[in-house]
């Protein structure tokens, strides 16, 4: 039995087999096939996008709410109130995992509260609620040109997110490692800090992707140490045998990224750690000019571990028109404007094709990373979590 990264308190109805249609895959309830219809979502979506109409009929509903993992839901929020008056929208900050759980509370209990979801945690969002009919995704059909596929399906895709090794600047004028595999050596004992997977998720897939190209990993072991990788008893592929040594390395856990970028920056250490955090910890830097630590960009065999961030429309939302007018706005313009503003920053890497890089950044086909795969995260997560627990000192 497949586990999700949330504890599931609440049971989701099983929708009668005998009503509903069959949209893909997923069996849906007459109730949502009906709300589909009406809303032109899921199989009834126009492939058009009329704004001006749309935001007639959004008026009618007259607010919107978004459940955001990020609180700058209400920088883009007051902005699209700005530009379409008559519409509130009401922003709730709170975490993926809490965003999961309230929606399944809510489509257990029927009151349809949240209209569109933005968060992390694709593979749980995929099983928990898009395979069950509980949330759908909406692409505008004005930007589907400038959206490669993987960013149309299963998800829409608003930014990726992504993690990496940083050193400290003040010390080392270069990168002070090439390999991840150097992080395992003698003379980086006690110096490489990582975030809890426990009680950070998201690193879950920073493992699972390191895990699922165990072979890539085995190559890149071969060419820095000139022999093939023996794996530990028990160990299944290089990826794993990767995550043993860097525990057995005594590798530092952190609480958070914040935590791993301060101690990576601090000045006028002497022997200063390395760490793998969220690309986005270099806007810091603004804050605290003192920190001294930048991105390894040439690190083999990739510099970093890619997520997504998604928005989809939930189940029976009441306000669905103006839940994809907010869809549209969120994904800003061809120059990162718009809604995408609070997200045209150094950390957050655009998907559209017509989007520059945010200033200080490069594009993502730019730059050599491994991009979490959803599927692979829900299938090994658990597996995963349960073998760094075994191996932690």
């Amino acid at each position: 039995m497949k586990r999700s990264r949330i504890a599931m308190v609440f049971m989701v109805p099983v929708f009668a087999l005998a009503v509903g249609s069959l949209w893909g895959q997923v069996r849906l309830s007459r109730e949502t096939d009906g709300w589909l219809r009406q809303a032109e979502l899921g199989p009834y979506e126009s492939p058009s996008y009329n704004e001006k109409d749309l935001y007639e009929k959004a008026k009618l509903e007259k607010e919107v709410n978004v459940y955001s993992y990020s609180s700058r839901v209400h920088n883009f929020g007051k902005t699209f109130q700005e530009k379409f008056p008559g519409i509130k929208v009401n922003g709730y900050d709170m975490d993926s995992t809490e965003i999961v759980t309230k929606v399944l509370a809510e489509q257990r209990s029927g009151n349809f509260v949240a209209d569109v979801i933005f968060l992390k945690d694709p593979s749980t969002v995929h099983h928990e609620l898009m395979q069950k009919g509980l949330a759908f995704t909406y692409v505008p059909g004005d930007i589907k040109a400038v959206l490669p596929e993987e960013f149309q399906k299963p998800f829409l895709v608003h930014h990726v997110s992504f993690d990496t090794v940083v050193y400290n600047t003040e010390v080392h004028k270069t990168p002070p490692f090439e390999s991840l595999w150097d992080l395992t050596k003698p003379e980086w004992k006690s110096r490489v800090i990582f975030c809890d997977p426990i009680k950070m998720p998201e690193f879950v897939e920073v493992l699972a992707t390191i895990v699922q190209n165990g072979d890539a990993m085995a190559r890149e072991y071969q060419r820095v140490f000139g022999q093939p990788i023996k794996l530990s008893k028990g160990v299944k592929n290089a990826g794993y045998e990767w995550i043993l040594r860097v525990l057995r390395n005594d590798a530092i856990i952190a609480g958070s990224t914040n935590d791993v970028s301060n101690a990576v920056g601090q000045p006028g250490q002497t022997r200063p750690p390395v760490g793998i955090t969220a690309f986005s910890r270099l806007r810091d830097k603004e804050k605290n000019p003192k920190l001294a630590f930048d991105v390894s960009y040439d690190t083999k065999p990739v510099m970093g571990f890619a997520t997504e961030v998604i928005i989809a429309i939930v189940n029976q939302a009441k306000h669905p028109n103006a839940a994809k007018l907010m869809t549209r706005w969120m994904m800003g313009d061809e120059k990162g404007g718009q809604g995408y503003a609070p997200y045209f920053v150094l950390g957050n890497t655009p998907v559209r094709t017509d989007q520059p890089a945010p200033p200080g950044s490069r594009k993502l086909g730019d730059m050599n990373i491994w991009m979490a795969d959803p599927a692979f995260v829900w299938d090994h997560g658990q597996e995963i979590r349960d073998f760094w627990l075994a191996n932690l000192r």
